[in-house]
């Protein structure tokens, strides 16, 4: 049996992953950097934690802080003996290259790689900026050097840049982006989320958005090309549906997550549909796959990118999208179809989608996606998976 690191955790990412692994017959465990976000931890993603729990182990150290880049080889070799192959997210490939070994896949989580795209030059903060410089450095060293193969579903330009330019050629796969888990027959709500369901249940269109609010305020200069998630588009759009239908009982369902939140806020009152709003409590995934089954269409991300987990989400629930993507053609180059979803470049285009699909055509359309999902993600996807690992093994 091939025994599979799986480093990092961005998002429950690998999580996901080292549960649809398993199930595929490997020995897949999961290896955590110190300082994974609190509500991305994984007894967050499920309702059967003891099951899941033996393969999970924290390391000791962050991804790509003070103490990961000075960790010594070693520090880092007793936590990665005994693997066959490894997968991995963030700063693990400098510290394969400091152990001379090789990441097998290598699946970056930001958008023209972690540690090489967040670098910006900062005059005024020279140490911090030297720290960012050398921390890029050794990234742009080991994925030449000591990562055998790089996995990426987004060919965005943004992201592609960094491929180019370091003479990289990456396999086009998708993550394995959740494990779906039934939801219990009464699961206990986080507080004053109950109210808010009875809300979606009565209103004729529920428009729902997981998505973090970071649309003004960047963490970063090139986040997600230069124009966050653009959040503000969603609600234009559903004001603007608003307006044209004079639908006073449709929902936009947004969550108290990112950065912009407050001018979000500010906006919405603006637009006059405050009323209309409803605003969930940062929470978990199983809680939100549980409250998407109320969910008419789903609001991703509209940065000319791929769609990230929130999008995955969407489409195992089978959830009609919309989302933005440019070049859409491009991703269906290894002969997979994309998803049936709703590609708009503006507000307008976000209001017009919703006048025109009364919820019997949203249903259609996410049945639809759901199926795309059921055939080439979930299950047929880690089979992909399983296929790449036992070739990698063998270089």
């Amino acid at each position: 049996m091939m025994r599979v690191a799986l480093v990092g955790n961005m998002n429950n990412g690998n999580f996901a992953a080292m549960r649809h692994l398993r199930d595929q017959g490997l020995d897949a465990h999961l290896l955590m950097y110190s300082d994974e976000t609190a509500h991305f931890l994984p007894q967050h993603d499920t309702w059967d934690w003891d099951r899941w729990s033996p393969y999970v182990r924290t390391l000791p150290f962050t991804n790509g802080g003070i103490d990961a880049v000075l960790a010594r080889a070693s520090q880092l070799r007793p936590h990665f003996e005994g693997f066959d192959v490894c997968l991995a997210n963030g700063f693990a490939p400098a510290w394969f290259a400091r152990m001379h070994r090789r990441i097998d896949l290598f699946m970056p989580y930001a958008e023209g790689i972690e540690f090489i795209i967040h670098h910006a030059w900062r005059w005024r903060r020279p140490l911090s900026t030297a720290f960012s410089y050398m921390r890029k450095r050794l990234m742009e060293s080991a994925l030449v050097h000591n990562v055998k193969a790089i996995g990426a579903a987004n060919l965005h330009a943004h992201s592609m840049d960094t491929f180019r330019r370091l003479g990289l050629q990456p396999t086009l796969l998708p993550i394995l982006a959740l494990y779906p888990e039934p939801l219990p027959e009464r699961p206990e709500w986080p507080a004053g989320v109950e109210p808010l369901i009875a809300r979606m249940r009565s209103s004729p269109l529920v428009v729902f958005s997981h998505v973090s609010h970071i649309w003004q305020t960047l963490p970063y200069p090139h986040f997600m090309g230069g124009i966050g998630k653009r959040n503000q588009w969603l609600i234009e759009g559903f004001a603007g549906y608003v307006q044209r239908s004079g639908d006073r009982q449709a929902v936009l369902c947004l969550f108290d997550y990112g950065s912009d939140v407050q001018n979000s806020r500010t906006l919405i009152e603006r637009l006059g549909i405050a009323s209309q709003v409803l605003w969930f409590p940062l929470m978990s995934r199983r809680f939100i796959m549980g409250l998407l089954q109320f969910a008419d269409i789903g609001g991703s991300e509209f940065a000319g990118m791929l769609w990230g987990g929130c999008g995955w989400e969407f489409l195992a629930s089978g959830v009609p999208m919309l989302h933005q993507l440019s070049d859409a053609g491009a991703y269906e180059r290894d002969g997979t179809p994309l998803p049936p979803f709703f590609n708009v470049h503006s507000a307008s285009n976000i209001a017009q989608v919703l006048l025109t699909n009364d919820r019997a055509a949203l249903r259609c359309t996410g049945q639809q996606a759901r199926a795309w999902f059921d055939t080439h993600h979930g299950r047929a996807l880690a089979r992909r998976y399983v296929e790449l690992l036992t070739q990698l093994r063998e270089r």
